[in-house]
């Protein structure tokens, strides 16, 4: 990579292992995707286009002012962005918008990218309670509810523990299995089980409005589906 001058901001990118990602856009959204930098220098496209920086062109050179046009220009990034899409041109950063009506961003928002970025880093460590967290919420599905809730996991393991669960339960069950994050809590849904539970579920709503109508406090249910990763720490 060429040298930018140290009063002018070379393309917007984050570093990605190593190597730098650019942020860009398609223009028909509001989405901030991620480009690659091709393999062979000289191959791809430049992040902005040369005539962006002419001041005959709508007035935006004005806004291309803090740059340095041979960085930007440089034909080093790919055609696509990470999720497959044709991109339009840079987003701005440290140097400020591209074009009046542009934008500046820091991040990619974009999803499919966000999901294709973590190819590129290698997998966490399983801790040790995975396996075990993973049995305990497994055995709650298919041996009581249907359904389990996981607390207090930590993001690195998210995934790895999603699969897991969703692999205990499949090869017990033969059924599907669902796994959702919400607010940090995993979710886990076996719909065949979970109906076939249906009429215990039903038994406890029944028992509930009972005491309800007698001026009695409902039965206190254990919540068996609940898991806390925290709680189960392995020495």
């Amino acid at each position: 990579m060429r040298s930018v001058p140290s009063d002018l901001y070379g393309p917007n990118v984050i570093e990605v292992n190593g190597a730098a990602m650019l942020l860009t856009t398609t223009g028909g959204g509001v989405a901030v995707h991620l480009t690659a930098a091709v393999d062979e220098p000289g191959s791809g496209r430049g992040a902005v286009l040369d005539f962006n920086f002419d001041s005959d062109r709508n007035d935006r050179a004005g806004t291309l002012a803090d740059y340095d046009r041979a960085a930007l220009t440089e034909p080093r990034w790919s055609q696509t962005t990470l999720c497959g899409r044709v991109w339009a041109i840079m987003v701005g950063g440290d140097g400020g918008t591209i074009g009046r009506s542009g934008e500046v961003a820091f991040a990619p928002t974009c999803r499919r990218c966000l999901a294709i970025l973590d190819r590129h880093f290698p997998r966490p460590i399983p801790d040790d309670r995975l396996t075990l967290v993973a049995q305990l919420a497994a055995d709650a599905v298919v041996d009581q509810r249907g359904f389990a809730e996981i607390h207090d996991v930590p993001g690195d393991q998210l995934d790895e523990l999603r699969r897991t669960v969703r692999a205990l339960i499949r090869k017990r069950t033969g059924t599907p299995v669902r796994t959702h994050v919400i607010n940090g809590v995993v979710y886990v849904e076996c719909p065949a089980i979970h109906h076939q539970r249906r009429d215990e579920g039903m038994r406890e709503a029944v028992e509930a409005v009972d005491a309800f109508l007698k001026g009695e406090r409902a039965p206190r249910r254990d919540q068996d589906w609940v898991t806390s990763w925290s709680t189960w720490g392995v020495t």
